[in-house]
């Protein structure tokens, strides 16, 4: 059995796919599953499906919608059974959660990925590989193809930043093992999807200067320059600035970032 919420949502068994056609279920089930584990209070659930102006049959609706995934789970072979399903989506206290093991959920794989290679850390081709596999477990946007409401949502952009850490985290280590051009495509796309995110621009600006590209360097500063001025009316921090002079200089480059897995993403950082 797997399940998955890195990109769209899936359910899939050796039989093959069982996914739940009706927005809301599928809406109920990927909040469980970004959730695993957790208890997710009927207060909680509700809002996230109606919003703030649920109606007087929510609490009743929302007990349909478990019902009909338990039958879901219910025909999957590797639950088996009516008993089975209600172990795995639990009813408890005020609320409800879904038990699955790691192995079952691609959001946990990636977690114990990014775990492991935090405990490797000092070791940048360990680091490197792990980081690798964490990173290849996503494919689109966490839930995609799920529509989302207010908690979702939360939880959506909470992940998508958890990502966008890890991915820092994996460019350090290769940067650190002079895997400059190797990186460079990469680099151009995750500064094109994040114009304003000072840090990248940074790792950019220094494989293409350790690849010979003097000038191509310097025009990626001037583009954030001029972003920054534009979008947020600010001029770039302080580790822009000295690398610019760097490479003007002529300089040798040494990568600026520490080997530890940062813990606040942030659209600056630098």
């Amino acid at each position: 059995m797997e399940f998955g919420v890195l990109g769209g949502l899936s359910v899939e068994d050796s039989d093959g796919r069982h996914m739940p056609t009706a927005p809301k279920q599928r809406q109920l089930l990927g909040l469980l599953l970004l959730h695993a584990g957790e208890v997710m209070p009927v207060r909680t659930c509700v809002t996230e499906i109606w919003g703030g102006h649920p109606p007087p049959s929510a609490a009743t609706t929302l007990q349909t919608y478990v019902m009909h995934l338990r039958r879901l789970l219910a025909r999957m072979p590797s639950v088996g059974s009516r008993e089975a399903a209600h172990d795995r989506l639990r009813t408890t206290g005020q609320g409800y959660l879904i038990a699955v093991r790691p192995e079952e959920l691609d959001l946990l794989r990636f977690e114990q990925l990014v775990e492991q290679a935090d405990r490797a850390a000092g070791d940048d081709a360990t680091v490197a590989r792990l980081l690798r596999g964490a990173l290849a477990l996503w494919d689109r946007p966490v839930l995609a193809d799920v529509r989302t409401g207010p908690v979702l949502q939360s939880a959506v952009t909470h992940w998508e930043r958890r990502r966008l850490v890890v991915h820092e985290t994996y460019l350090d280590a290769r940067l650190r093992l002079g895997r400059y051009r190797d990186m460079l495509a990469e680099l151009a796309v995750l500064t094109r999807r994040h114009p304003t995110h000072e840090a990248l621009h940074v790792r950019y600006m220094t494989a293409l200067y350790q690849t010979g590209r003097t000038g191509d360097a310097l025009d990626v500063a001037s583009r954030l320059t001029r972003r920054l001025a534009r979008d947020l009316g600010v001029a770039p921090g302080p580790a822009i600035g000295r690398l610019q002079s760097a490479i003007r200089r002529g300089d040798s480059v040494v990568f600026p970032f520490p080997p530890a897995l940062p813990s606040v993403p942030g659209q600056r950082r630098v």
